[in-house]
């Protein structure tokens, strides 16, 4: 049938050529059997005698918009909703996507006028909740997903975010069913059309790294079709660094010291701020470390994409990952030749536009090499680099200072909510209840997380006061606080790795359990990196025995905090020297791989 349209179509265009109606109707014809590129010919011939032409503005935006050209389409949308207000919900809440890709501030505006022409549609309900999770706005987020879900069950991002949400809030209302439904449907992906799971929130209720990296392919960016960057090597060697921000962040605390003493006379460095920054004390350092530091937050992605391969970056390091924030799609552009995951995101990023990801052999074992689109750059000891310069503020505080009690044992878990799971917080309540005088130390959540936490231990037999929660504080603070507390408590699957790495530079021992993925087992790499192989659990009944014998047997823990503190600056994990020396060898041999 499209054939013989066509045929018509162009029989039709030798008579009239140039005729809006005959190229808009081909396009169409072209679009259906599946000649994409003929059909934009045809509308973009339309809309250059007539800009404004509605019909091949609309077929044109959404034939971009299907092929996930989103930053081409924007424009489009734009043009569309100026030409016609009363424009259908489709097209504004198309907008919006295209809006949330590019960073674009008025996607929430876009979605909630789609919402207002179709109240019931569990796509924009979705779309404005997931935005709003973003933007952290969970109790606004929470009813939109819901009545998203009642409208269309089958929904499986929608499921994983509301599990996400509960998880934040620490409410674990029926969390098997809900962690099973999830799981079977990352399960069934690749059969299920145009489903997806954010990989991020997968990490902390799946520890499969098969299923981890379906979910990373479900959510990646597909390659955009732009010029390859030169693969051309010059010495020194052109390093980019990429972070959503580099204001005082996790990430950025960890790879500060990195970025200070690499050699400049075999790298220069560059750092790429992706999101809205804060020009705090370590954004200056890093400012500092670097040969520039650009913010390209209010870029598009091919402005961001052209400066990164204007400074004719070589190897480019992706520090954010499937995390909030992200900006794929400037990777997807392929804006240096050697694009690496690093740091940011603990696992597979499942995009063919990543060369390599950093680890190492603990972190990584050989068996799990198959769950990784990227190959691994392995370093000697921990992937993870860290901050030697870093430094409690004096005085250090005191037990007084927080509510804990002089005589307690404080076990210390400051891990995000979202990390906790039932199972292990089952632990940590049989914890409390076999050790007198005994605290756990939770970080600051929201009041509602708050409430849920004591009453899950209440209903565990543990008086809601024996959970004290410490509040927000700068970060020299924050590390003072660790010399306080006994011994931390590692979650599963997904572990606190940045704070595992704060609680033991700060000397204070860390128990964790080693599973299979790199979200669980990082930690157990930062405490064989310290030599402290022994508080590696590999079962949930091994953690529980082990801290156990902690608790009953002083002196042992006593002997290896000691041992912690006695050589931890000389170990694998926190002697930045030889860390880095590792790292620039690393990066000659990806650079020797380029001259090939």
């Amino acid at each position: 049938m499209s054939a013989g349209a066509i045929a018509a179509f162009e029989g039709a265009l030798k008579l009239l050529p140039g005729h809006p109606g005959l190229l808009i109707n081909l396009g169409v014809q072209f679009d259906t059997a599946g000649h994409p590129d003929r059909a934009e010919r045809c509308y973009r011939e339309v809309l250059q005698r007539r800009p404004n032409e509605l019909a091949a503005l609309t077929n044109l935006a959404q034939l971009l918009f299907g092929q996930e050209r989103l930053a081409e389409a924007l424009p489009v949308y734009d043009r569309i909703v100026a030409v016609a207000p009363q424009a259908p919900a489709e097209i504004w809440n198309n907008r919006g996507v295209c809006q949330r890709r590019v960073r674009d501030s008025g996607a929430e505006a876009s979605f909630r006028h789609a919402l207002s022409l179709k109240p019931d549609s569990p796509q924009v309900l979705a779309n404005l909740g997931f935005l709003l999770c973003e933007q952290r706005c969970f109790d606004d987020a929470r009813p939109l997903l819901e009545r998203a879900r009642s409208l269309d069950p089958s929904r499986l991002q929608v499921a994983a975010q509301l599990l996400d949400l509960d998880l934040q809030f620490a409410d674990w209302s029926d969390f098997e069913g809900k962690r099973s439904a999830v799981i079977a449907g990352v399960e069934r992906l690749g059969s299920e059309r145009g489903q997806t799971v954010p990989p991020f929130a997968f990490l902390s209720i799946c520890d499969d790294p098969a299923l981890q990296l379906k979910a990373a392919m479900s959510f990646a960016w597909p390659p955009i079709h732009a010029q390859p960057s030169p693969v051309t090597v010059r010495l020194p060697l052109r390093v980019g660094f990429a972070a959503t921000a580099f204001h005082d962040h996790p990430v950025p605390r960890v790879i500060v010291d990195l970025l200070e003493r690499l050699d400049r006379n075999r790298f220069e460095t560059f750092a790429y701020a992706l999101g809205p920054d804060t020009p705090d004390a370590l954004r200056q350092r890093i400012s500092r470390a670097v040969r520039s530091l650009a913010d390209l937050g209010s870029m598009g992605t091919e402005q961001a994409t052209a400066r990164i391969r204007g400074d004719g970056i070589q190897i480019l390091f992706d520090l954010t990952g499937h995390t909030e924030q992200a900006r794929a799609e400037v990777f997807a552009a392929r804006p240096a030749p050697i694009q690496i995951n690093f740091v940011g995101y603990a696992g597979t990023l499942g995009a063919a536009y990543y060369d390599y990801i950093v680890t190492d052999a603990t972190t990584t074992p050989e068996s799990e090499r198959i769950h990784f689109t990227e190959k691994l750059a392995l370093i000697e000891g921990c992937y993870l680099p860290s901050d030697s310069r870093r430094a409690p503020l004096g005085p250090l505080p005191s037990r007084a200072d927080y509510g804990l009690a002089a005589d307690a044992f404080v076990f210390c878990a400051q891990s995000a909510p979202y990390k906790i799971l039932p199972e292990m917080f089952d632990i940590w309540m049989r914890l409390l209840r076999q050790t007198d005088s005994s605290l756990l130390w939770l970080r600051e959540v929201a009041p509602a997380a708050q409430r849920n936490l004591r009453g899950e231990a209440s209903r565990r037999g543990i008086a809601a006061e024996r959970l004290l929660f410490a509040p927000r504080e700068q970060t020299e603070r924050y590390l003072a606080r660790f010399a306080l507390a006994d011994l931390y408590l590692d979650t599963y699957p997904f572990g606190a790795h940045t704070t595992v790495n704060d609680a033991l530079f700060s000397g204070l021992p860390v128990l964790t359990l080693a599973g299979r993925s790199m979200a669980a087992r990082a930690s157990a790499s930062q405490l064989s990196a310290v030599r402290l192989d022994e508080l590696i659990a590999t079962s949930h009944a091994q953690y529980e025995e082990i801290a156990l014998r902690l608790v009953r047997d002083r002196s042992y823990l006593e002997g290896l905090t000691a041992r912690l503190k006695g050589e931890r600056h000389s170990s694998l994990l926190f002697d930045m020297p030889a860390y880095t020396r590792r790292f620039e060898d690393m990066l000659e041999r990806m650079a020797q791989a380029l001259r090939r």
